[in-house]
């Protein structure tokens, strides 16, 4: 019988290094939160850091925001296109926001350093943050009335923000000119170019222990493991063609008119050809996603049904092959406004996902909220007499599957930003929040439910400030599958000098004053199976912690609650 080969102690050592990349990014994430000044990272977590060889592929980052995986693969590779790589050297550092040269939305800012250990240059790491303003004409820089990208913020190109350690002051006194609160702007640049010298750091100490010439193989050897490993997986499911529309409410400008988004998924043998022909042309608001974002999306729907222990670097690149014609909501003209294209994204996502639940039922499930409600207000503390700029986005309910129900309230679908506590916010602003809760019933009905949406009540404290609502999913409900019931709309509503909630659109940018208050109510995510197969101990679970109503639990399940009391109270 032939025995089995045995690994080699090369082979050991690959493992052992690819592991320990892996690991630095998470270090290098670590550092960057503890760093940080923003809500939007230290308590949100609105940031990502990755580790990229010294051609610019990905070989490590920490699923933190899966709308940012792979992102900054395409910022580094726009970058280098404008600063050659044979110019670098130790102590410099390279900024980027521009969604038109690999980005997102403005004020998500990338950095890199490349990584230099005895003049060899092995690497570079990378992070990305979302900063709470970089301009534009309102606080937050998420103008829902936007219909060019110059009205949105600070456009960084390609740049060095250090150069041999020495800092780019002409640039820095360019933001500083731009930004409503430097002093919160720079203090997340400081936590960015701290993560990225503690990334430096952990990789020199690699090759200090292994050698320049073993890490770089590691790298490689890593990237070409993930590589084998998404093609057996992608192999696993049967050829076919999967097509998916979804909808999201308007673009902010044009109120009355649905835009679209459509996929086409061929699965053929080892790869996944993706077509979005059919997909809206790019619209006048700020919907509009940069063509990097269509591949980070497609990126995390890929992730999400392939085995868990396949890593996330550029390996799953070679799976994929995505068409987007050009001009269109996902693949725009400069210079279309894309401030709000993380609803977009989200929408993309519910797309491919919704296709290729026809092709591994297994793996997905019914739709998702749908959308990262974000929320913004800016003006003057009357505590300090000093401006202040707050911006949050949180999700709502997550889609049953046919291994349990949708969990409630977190962000879900591209998003994976945790809710900013209700202390944190008013110790820091003039916001009171006046409720905080999950929404009955506003999962989808199903042999497994839907997760709950949310409900966040703002009362504003300062004497005027601008408001600014970037949200979806209040005319096309998130959808349940295989005879789940789709989850409840989102709701928006602000108070009226009389009193009065009055819903506004979805998209929505204004003025709110002292004593107002703006309601949020997010979706719920869809049911999953027929809801007459639910566990009726999962029922009474239910009904006992307020997640559905008795009309719920009668329309719905047939269960009929004061009944099925009677019955428990006779049998015991």
């Amino acid at each position: 019988m032939d025995q089995p080969l045995r690994p080699t102690l090369d082979s050991y050592r690959l493992e052992i290094l690819s592991n320990a990349l892996t690991a630095l990014t998470e270090e290098i994430q670590i550092t960057l939160l503890r760093s940080a000044y923003s809500q939007v990272v230290k308590e949100a977590q609105d940031a990502s850091c990755a580790i990229f060889t010294a051609d610019a592929r990905i070989v490590a980052q920490p699923v933190v925001i899966p709308g940012h995986l792979g992102s900054m693969k395409f910022m580094l590779v726009e970058v280098l296109k404008e600063i050659s790589a044979e110019t670098l050297a130790p102590g410099d550092v390279l900024i980027s926001n521009d969604p038109y040269r690999g980005g997102s939305h403005l004020p998500d800012i990338a950095l890199f350093r490349p990584i230099f250990f005895d003049g060899r240059h092995v690497g570079f790491a990378g992070c990305i943050v979302h900063y709470t303003d970089v301009g534009g004409m309102v606080p937050g820089s998420n103008p829902q009335r936007a219909t060019e990208l110059y009205q949105e913020g600070l456009v960084i190109p390609p740049s060095k923000l250090y150069e041999a350690g020495r800092p780019n002051v002409t640039l820095q006194g360019i933001i500083r000119a731009n930004v409503r609160d430097p002093d919160i702007f720079f203090g997340d640049l400081r936590a960015q170019e701290a993560a990225l010298l503690k990334g430096e750091q952990r990789v020199c100490d690699l090759v200090r222990r292994y050698g320049a010439d073993e890490v770089c193989q590691a790298m490689d050897g890593l990237i070409a493991h993930t590589a084998a490993q998404a093609k057996a997986a992608i192999r696993a499911i049967p050829n076919g063609v999967f097509e998916f529309v979804d909808f999201m409410d308007h673009d902010g400008i044009d109120l009355t008119r649905p835009i679209r988004v459509q996929v086409r998924i061929e699965i053929q043998d080892e790869k996944l050809k993706l077509d979005f022909t059919g997909t809206e042309q790019q619209v006048k608001g700020p919907l509009n996603a940069p063509l990097a974002k269509t591949w980070t999306t497609v990126f995390y729907c890929l992730r999400c049904i392939l085995p868990d222990d396949i890593a996330f670097n550029d390996g799953l690149t070679g799976v994929l092959d995505i068409y987007v014609p050009e001009g269109t909501l996902l693949n725009p003209r400069h210079p279309a406004p894309v401030n709000a294209r993380s609803v977009t994204v989200n929408r993309i996502a519910d797309a491919v996902l919704g296709a290729l639940a026809k092709a591994v039922p297994e793996k997905v499930g019914a739709q998702v909220c749908g959308v990262p409600t974000g929320v913004s207000f800016g003006g003057i503390d009357p505590r300090t007499n000093r401006s202040f700029v707050f911006y949050e986005s949180y999700g709502g309910g997550m889609g049953g599957t046919m291994h349990g129900d949708g969990a409630d309230g977190l962000s879900t679908g591209t998003s994976n930003a945790m809710n900013i506590p209700v202390e944190a916010i008013e110790i820091d602003y003039p916001i009171r929040i006046a409720r905080y809760e999950l929404v009955p019933d506003s999962g989808g009905s199903g042999q497994y439910r839907g997760g709950l949406g949310l409900l966040r009540e703002y009362e504003m404290l300062a004497e005027d400030a601008s408001i600014n609502v970037r949200g979806d999913r209040t005319v096309y409900a998130p959808q349940g599958v295989a005879g789940g019931h789709d989850g409840s709309r989102a709701a928006y509503f602000l108070e009226g000098a009389d009193g009065d909630k009055r819903p506004i659109p979805s998209k929505f940018s204004d003025r709110i004053r002292r004593g107002q208050r703006l309601l949020v109510v997010t979706a719920g995510g869809g049911g999953y199976g027929d809801p007459q197969g639910r566990d009726r101990t999962k029922i009474l679970a239910d009904l006992a912690e307020g997640m559905i109503t008795p009309d719920r639990a009668r329309e719905d399940y047939g269960f009929d609650a004061s009944s099925e009391a009677q019955r428990q109270r006779k049998t015991a």
